[in-house]
């Protein structure tokens, strides 16, 4: 059976987002179900990755990543305490069913290219981090600022801003790692 390579895409429907609801509760239900995904699953799915493919600096940003994640929850649900355990939303059991269909051959496609598979996670976390922090919890604060609930409004500013560090974060390792690449082929070519 032929093996098919990961793709990006493949990669970023391990995403899932948060969904806006008139009901600021449930805003903020959906908001816990999605990062506490990203703490759980998703974020040490990609340090596993990483670490399997020999990069433990990178498996260690994942997992520092994901640390984080789980306290953007715990800020809200400080707000909101009777969230209790989320229901997973719908578009959280597609991203976890779109993980595990990865999860079937990438131990060996890792193998085959790990470090295509690393970059690819790398160049996804930072489309999440940044639809995050640039389009939806944008308008989570918005909705809340709207109701005069600067509480909340507040809590989400201060995950947009770790968001956009998380951003930063990764577009540096990204960077390093591209350029570790590229001495890598130019010192093999000489």
């Amino acid at each position: 059976m032929e093996k098919t390579e990961i793709t990006e895409e493949m990669i970023f429907d391990c995403f899932a987002a948060a969904c806006k609801s008139n009901d600021m509760a449930k805003t903020a239900e959906s908001f816990v179900d999605v990062e506490e995904y990203e703490n759980r699953v998703m974020y040490p799915e990609f340090a596993r990755w990483a670490s399997k493919a020999g990069y433990p600096k990178l498996a260690t940003l994942f997992r520092k990543v994901a640390g984080e994640e789980k306290l953007h929850a715990v800020w809200l649900r400080e707000l909101y305490s009777d969230i209790g355990t989320p229901q997973c939303g719908e578009d959280t059991q597609r991203a976890i069913n779109a993980l595990e269909t990865i999860r079937e051959n990438c131990d060996e496609l890792i193998a085959l290219n790990p470090d295509s598979v690393v970059e690819k996670a790398l160049v996804v976390a930072i489309r999440v981090e940044e639809r995050e922090s640039q389009d939806i919890y944008p308008h989570f604060r918005d909705q809340a600022l709207e109701q005069q609930d600067n509480k909340t409004a507040e809590v989400y500013q201060k995950v947009i801003d770790s968001e956009s560090q998380h951003v930063h974060w990764f577009q540096a390792a990204l960077n390093d790692f591209r350029a570790t690449q590229t001495q890598i082929m130019a010192h093999s070519s000489t």
